[in-house]
């Protein structure tokens, strides 16, 4: 058997033990009474970063959405294939979820194709290609506002004003919209430095991102 495999299937020993063994009932419980999370959450699909890990969450605590990039559309009624949007849907109107967060992270490889290529040389991937056009408005954002920074901060950037561009998406869905004017709903975008190990959250009343200080 491979090695990479066989790596994984050793994993898989170890989480049974731990999850399924005499003592621990999770699992029971879950399958008794379902999943009820309260968090929904959008990540990247990047290897490195696993917000379950980075939070120290448990099996049922989090509806996760994991795409390139931590990417929401806006909201479209054609009919077409939205695997997204369909997770948020699911989420919010029938789990009844009460908070999401976008979760970002420094270091993307999609944010940081879009400051490599150009308007004239864009990227040869047909679906990726798509896919990040959602991050334009924060890539152009980065083109009016700080062509003067260095790359590694364009990137920082760049990531940051995407998740912002994110949350303004999000508010385009009829059903997120008004669950958030009722109260019922609350939005959040974090950014995860993967260097430093420290999470920062968006203040939309000063309009940056802060880090997140949790008192011991």
């Amino acid at each position: 058997m491979p090695q990479d495999i066989d790596t994984l299937l050793k994993g898989y020993q170890k989480f049974r033990e731990h999850y399924y063994g005499d003592s621990n009932l999770l699992f029971e419980d879950l399958v008794r009474w379902g999943q009820r999370p309260k968090i929904l959450m959008i990540a990247c699909s990047d290897s490195r970063v696993d917000p379950a890990l980075v939070l120290n969450s448990q099996p049922g605590d989090l509806f996760m959405i994991r795409n390139v990039a931590n990417l929401i559309p806006p909201f479209e009624d054609d009919q077409a294939y939205h695997g997204t949007s369909a997770a948020l849907e699911f989420g919010i109107c029938v789990l009844g979820i009460r908070h999401v967060i976008l979760f970002g992270h420094t270091q993307c490889g999609g944010i940081q194709s879009l400051l490599e290529s150009s308007p004239q040389e864009p990227l040869q991937k047909n679906f990726i290609t798509k896919w990040m056009e959602l991050a334009r408005p924060a890539h152009q954002a980065i083109l009016d506002f700080h062509q003067e920074r260095s790359l590694e901060d364009k990137i920082i950037l760049c990531g940051q004003y995407s998740l912002i561009n994110s949350l303004k998406n999000l508010m385009t869905f009829p059903w997120i919209n008004e669950k958030v004017h009722e109260g019922n709903l609350m939005l959040h975008a974090w950014n995860f430095d993967l260097s430093k190990g420290r999470l920062e959250a968006f203040d939309p009343k000063d309009n940056c991102f802060k880090e997140i200080n949790v008192s011991s």
